[in-house]
């Protein structure tokens, strides 16, 4: 295994090790097939304001894993995500702060939920998936 994806492997289990010691209670886990897992391709963090447009993390139509960590929110997050095989885009709410992990085809998007300006600040890792 070569030093880039050692630093992924290492990166995924620190940002989900911290995840489920600070949020033991509101953890949600989703079926993966690890081996589906084709690449790492990037790592980031962001704040989305209410108000604002989404913020978009995937727009490109290609399969991919996003983890997902809310770690600070003073309201409801929407996620515009596009499931593997779906048609339709879903909406998922998540109330407060949480780690989740979804399996999109191309389509992931932020959004922060409130009638005033509150923000909703986020990390998220995303994985491409290997075509089956």
């Amino acid at each position: 295994m070569n030093f880039r994806k050692r630093l992924c492997v290492l990166t995924i289990l620190l940002m989900l090790g911290a995840a489920v010691n600070a949020l033991p209670n509101r953890l949600r886990a989703q079926e993966l097939d690890f081996s589906r897992f084709g690449a790492f391709e990037s790592m980031g963090n962001g704040t989305a304001r209410a108000g604002s447009a989404p913020k978009t993390i995937v727009d490109d139509g290609e399969q991919h894993v996003v983890f997902l960590t809310i770690w600070d929110a003073a309201t409801d997050t929407k996620v515009y995500w596009k499931p593997l095989g779906g048609t339709a885009t879903k909406t998922t709410v998540i109330h407060g702060t949480g780690v989740r992990t979804f399996q999109t085809d191309g389509a992931f998007k932020i959004e922060a939920v409130a009638p005033d300006h509150r923000v909703v600040k986020y990390d998220y890792v995303l994985l491409a998936l290997r075509k089956e």
